[in-house]
């Protein structure tokens, strides 16, 4: 049987707290800034790193942009999610920064604990990530916000690709 399966709901995954070895309550920084803004800002300054905001920046570093830099510049618009899925799915989740968690985080929270953002919240200050509401409202943005960017997720919150979902809880 599959390790992500539940034997109550065979055809239900279930996502662990821990993605390969990253905890998902450490390290999750709130930043304001998603993933396709700060493409496209990229795209705007010539992918000129100096040029970006603090806020883009760190999610420019959280997602390893450096590594793929040359092919997001030189592919249409439509190729970038791809690009960055594939990215993602070739390291371990301990190699990318908060944003790229904040997805998992979401999906984990909505798929096991239960769905919307009041759920979210109470999850974040009992897990002890944060007691500040906006630093809950910021990572339940960046998390949705690129999760629906990436086509991982609904706008909802929940898992809209299982097939990369276990992917990344698996390794494979």
């Amino acid at each position: 049987m599959d390790v992500f399966k539940s034997s109550i709901r065979p055809n239900r995954y279930i996502l662990p707290d821990n993605l390969r070895g990253r905890s998902i309550h450490a390290k999750v920084i709130p930043t304001v800034c998603n993933l396709e803004n700060m493409l496209q800002k990229l795209i705007q300054v010539n992918g000129d790193f100096a040029q970006l905001k603090q806020w883009e920046k760190r999610s420019y570093k959280a997602y390893r942009i450096e590594e793929i830099k040359n092919r997001i510049m030189t592919s249409p618009q439509y190729a970038w999610k791809d690009i960055i899925r594939e990215h993602i799915l070739s390291k371990r989740p301990s190699d990318f920064g908060a944003s790229v968690i904040d997805i998992y985080l979401v999906a984990y929270v909505v798929e096991t604990i239960g769905a919307g953002k009041d759920e979210f919240f109470k999850y974040i200050k009992n897990a002890g990530i944060s007691d500040n509401g906006n630093s809950a409202q910021a990572i339940w943005q960046v998390g949705k916000g690129d999760g629906v960017y990436l086509e991982i997720l609904h706008d909802n919150g929940k898992v809209s690709d299982w097939s990369f979902m276990t992917k990344w809880v698996e390794g494979k």
